[in-house]
């Protein structure tokens, strides 16, 4: 399933906010879920959660975000799949995957894009980007 390069063209204009990579500490949590923050930005997050691959799961939904490391907490973030992808299982006969969902923000309170924006500002620049980093 390629795509055209128009497609790959609309997908990249689409994303209007600079994506931002986040130490390990960072998780992203729910009733029914409990994963990682691949990154985020002002307009949505990437992240990655254990799974089962028979499990089909809502397109919209609420998200925590925990930084156990500040201490920062921020529940109940609207949001809504745009993307999901799945690791093949973890183990041949087992049915455990790692699910990869790219989630755009729905309407959030001022308050919680205040939040983000403060997460931001607090964890960005923390870790240097594979270009900057020199060995």
């Amino acid at each position: 399933m390629s795509m055209s390069m128009e497609q790959q063209q609309s997908f990249i204009e689409r994303r209007k906010h600079k994506r931002y990579q986040l130490s390990d500490d960072i998780l992203v949590f729910n009733e029914s879920t409990f994963g990682q923050i691949i990154n985020i930005s002002k307009g949505g997050l990437a992240f990655r959660f254990l799974t089962s691959k028979d499990i089909s799961q809502n397109h919209y939904f609420e998200l925590g975000i925990l930084n156990s490391a500040s201490g920062f907490y921020l529940e109940n973030i609207p949001c809504m799949t745009v993307t999901s992808t799945d690791s093949t299982p973890i183990h041949p006969t087992g049915s455990t995957i790692v699910r990869r969902n790219g989630v755009q923000f729905g309407e959030l309170s001022s308050e919680q894009m205040q939040k983000i924006e403060e997460f931001l500002a607090e964890n960005v620049g923390k870790i240097p980007s594979s270009e900057e980093t020199s060995h």
